[in-house]
């Protein structure tokens, strides 16, 4: 398979040291969460939940959250306070998190990203990396943004907004995760059960087949990663990649359309998924 790698970002990774490693890895299988607390955003992003399609937590523990319909990104606090909100050009569905103050945010129908300071609500910049497509999520991973390709992840430096890195891919990716020296990503056909990641370690694609198609993730303190699948389950995933178990925590099952968001620093866990009510419900667990 072939792959197209930037050297020096390759040295630049190899170099790096990952911080804040846990002293010990989660068992799977083990409750790791419990929740916490509810906070009831309806009344701040309409009815419906005003179309909310992604979330990221930061290091303050502050959310920020993609209002499709509204064409807005709402920032708060998880207990809901603090409301502050920043009005975009587009219909924003996608976010990460580029530093403590900053965010990266994919636009439906748009091959742009758009940079936000959320401190100060401004917008920085708008940069439109060659070959990036439509329709697919957005991560980080050694302080560069990764986007999805024609079969391919783009690695990007959103300084510049030049493509470093282009790492090739048997399939169209969808949604992307970032997580130590691993990016992971899922069939944008949504009709395959494989998790798959691309690993610095030894430049190669890796997979792992789940009882359902994988839909959303995000990483937790130890490497593992939480996926949420198809069937509404959501599979511990073990920080090698190897192993799996469904979540039996109470409040982790059978969550359909949903949205989950972990921050390492905060060391806490926040979802949202659709009700029948219409209300825009967030559920914030700590870990135990």
């Amino acid at each position: 398979m072939e792959r197209v790698v930037c050297q020096n970002c390759r040295r630049k990774f190899d170099k790096q040291e990952i911080k804040d490693q846990p002293v010990k890895p989660y068992k799977l299988g083990k409750p790791i969460f419990t929740m916490h607390h509810q906070t009831d955003l309806t009344s701040k992003v309409g009815d419906g939940g005003g179309y909310v399609l992604d979330i990221v937590m930061m290091d303050d523990g502050r959310l920020v959250i993609c209002l499709l319909r509204k064409r807005r990104l709402l920032i708060c606090n998880t207990d809901g306070s603090q409301v502050d909100s920043i009005d975009v050009q587009g219909r924003p569905y996608c976010v990460t998190a580029v530093n403590n103050s900053t965010v990266a945010v994919r636009q439906l129908d748009s091959k742009w990203i758009e940079m936000y300071d959320i401190n100060n609500k401004l917008k920085l910049k708008s940069i439109s990396p060659p070959g990036m497509r439509s329709f697919v999520g957005i991560t980080t991973i050694n302080n560069k943004l990764v986007v999805c390709g024609n079969n391919s992840l783009l690695i990007i430096d959103h300084q510049t907004g030049e493509v470093v890195q282009t790492i090739k891919t048997d399939c169209d990716p969808g949604r992307l995760q970032g997580s130590g020296d691993r990016i992971f990503y899922c069939y944008i056909n949504y009709l395959n059960n494989k998790l798959c990641w691309y690993s610095y370690t030894d430049d190669r694609h890796h997979s792992l087949t789940l009882p359902s198609t994988p839909m959303s993730m995000t990483t937790l303190q130890d490497g593992s990663l939480y996926v949420r699948c198809e069937d509404g389950s959501v599979q511990h995933v073990s920080s090698d990649s190897k192993q799996y178990k469904t979540v039996t925590t109470e409040g982790l099952q059978q969550l359909k359309y949903t949205l989950m968001s972990y921050n390492l620093k905060q060391r806490k866990l926040i979802i949202k998924h659709k009700r029948e009510d219409n209300r825009c419900i967030f559920n914030v667990f700590y870990e135990e």
